[in-house]
């Protein structure tokens, strides 16, 4: 009984350096700043009214919200084929299947225009001559880009 009476009165007899207070004051403060709940964030929302003078003619800003950079419609873009400046063409994008962005809508007959061999792509024939050729579905190892 006396070592453990010794032993904790050695305990409470101990001092802190000095400074070494303020380290342990500040383990809380670091523990609650790394904490996920400290970095939450509201939604921001921004009032489209601010872009326009007519009330009526109010912006659609949710793509915005959402991580799109521009809203589905016709773009005036550069086209590359095979790392190769092909040419400039006002192309349909359609908001992408799988992700986010924009993919774009081109027809049979843009992409023999454009020197695709569309008699190599199976399947192509069914598609109607206006439908939008799915083309990372239909060409193996085929990517699209819109760097807006």
């Amino acid at each position: 009984m006396s070592h453990l009476k010794y032993g904790l009165d050695h305990l409470g007899s101990r001092r802190m350096a000095p400074g070494s207070a303020r380290v342990f004051a500040q383990i809380p403060l670091a523990l609650i700043l790394s904490s996920p709940a400290f970095y939450a964030q509201a939604e921001l929302y921004f009032n489209p009214r601010f872009l326009a003078d007519d009330p009526a003619a109010v912006a659609d800003l949710s793509g915005f919200e959402k991580g799109q950079e521009l809203p589905p419609g016709t773009y005036r873009a550069d086209i590359y084929l095979n790392d190769g400046y092909m040419t400039t063409r006002d192309i349909t994008f359609n908001a992408a299947e799988k992700g986010h962005g924009l993919a774009p809508c081109l027809t049979r007959g843009q992409l023999a225009s454009m020197g695709v061999n569309t008699a190599a792509i199976a399947g192509i024939d069914v598609l109607a001559a206006d439908a939008c050729v799915p083309l990372t579905e239909m060409i193996k190892d085929a990517t699209t880009r819109f760097d807006a």
